[in-house]
């Protein structure tokens, strides 16, 4: 049997003459609900305390819903268990690692790679695809070699795409996306989703949408789009009936559920941050991934843990799936949650 091939794409689907244009797990013993509780109660605390660690710190994951903080020395050790938390003594400071990523940002036109960082293995992480040219390919391995064990490099098969085709199904002449969330300014309705999505422009629709206009739309760079509600006021909440009250960072290790129009729900785990995302279309910055299985048209769509937002789906491949940053979106428009 022929192996299937990952591919990193957006997830939108698009009518022909827009192809032909181009796109910019729960815990056994506890529900969803206590769960979710459990892992925002233990990001809080390890956030709280890595964050009195200053330079000491290595950041924070989550394993089985419980926090491990980082730390490079016996000083940083010793105050993160006398405050009740696991410690992992590590190499990297978190922000040496954060340094190592904004430097392999300076290498430009290179699609068909990622790069992000994994708190949980104290590394930042490359990917390199084999739609990647040979050239492209080697300057980003070497680009990489330079940082040593700081940096892993895995090298995957197939291709990175956006997904165009909250999670109920909007769609126009050029292709279909999902809702991501609905938000207000100024009191006033919108819709948030993909920015690869708003830039095909156009009349959106679907659901009880109906004559939405594109108000923003930024990408790359970011992927973020803002949608008029000609309907009315949509509620906060997804699809399913979970409400979303608040947004927050994504943490390494962290269960989310996921809604798209195409493959619905699901869950997933978050395995990296602050990661830049080299499609086709350019690279995008801040996205964080994780396992969640999302395909076309599913673009837009929501990440969330409990009541907390995290952000919205670009795309990926069959093994990883990109969301772009909840906070930075309502932070770029000044939106809140409705």
């Amino acid at each position: 049997m022929t192996p299937r091939k990952t591919a990193l794409k957006t997830f939108a689907v698009l009518s022909a003459a827009a192809l032909t244009s181009g796109v910019c797990a729960s815990a056994a013993t506890a529900s969803p609900l206590a769960f979710a509780e459990m892992q925002a109660h233990a990001i809080t605390n390890a956030t709280q305390v890595a964050q009195t660690l200053g330079a000491a710190s290595g950041g924070v994951y989550l394993e089985n819903g419980k926090a491990v903080v980082n730390v490079v020395d016996d000083a940083a050790l010793q105050k993160v268990q006398e405050a009740g938390l696991s410690a992992k003594k590590v190499k990297h400071t978190f922000a040496a690692l954060t340094g190592v990523k904004n430097q392999l940002d300076a290498v430009k036109n290179v699609p068909q790679t990622a790069w992000g960082i994994d708190t949980k293995t104290n590394q930042v992480v490359v990917k390199v695809y084999d739609a990647a040219s040979k050239e492209t390919a080697d300057k980003v391995s070497a680009a990489a070699a330079k940082y040593g064990d700081s940096v892993r490099v895995e090298h995957r098969t197939g291709k990175l795409e956006l997904h165009i085709q909250d999670g109920d199904a909007i769609q126009n002449s050029q292709g279909r996306c999902s809702l991501g969330f609905n938000v207000t300014r100024g009191g006033e309705p919108f819709l948030l989703t993909a920015g690869h999505c708003t830039n095909l422009g156009g009349t959106w629709s679907g659901g009880d949408v109906s004559g939405a206009e594109v108000v923003e739309s930024d990408c790359p760079g970011a992927d973020s789009g803002l949608l008029t509600r000609p309907n009315g006021s949509g509620p906060g909440e997804i699809n399913t009936g979970q409400q979303i009250t608040s947004a927050a960072e994504p943490t390494v290790g962290e269960q989310i559920e996921k809604q798209g129009s195409t493959t619905g729900g699901g869950s997933g785990e978050v395995t990296s941050v602050d990661e830049s995302v080299n499609f086709d279309v350019g690279v995008l910055n801040h996205e964080f991934g994780t396992t969640a299985h999302t395909d076309h048209g599913d673009s837009g769509g929501p990440a969330y843990d409990g009541s907390k937002g995290l952000g919205t789906l670009s795309g990926g491949d069959t093994v990883t799936s990109y969301f772009y940053p909840l906070t930075l979106e309502l932070q770029a428009y000044g939106l809140e949650l409705a």
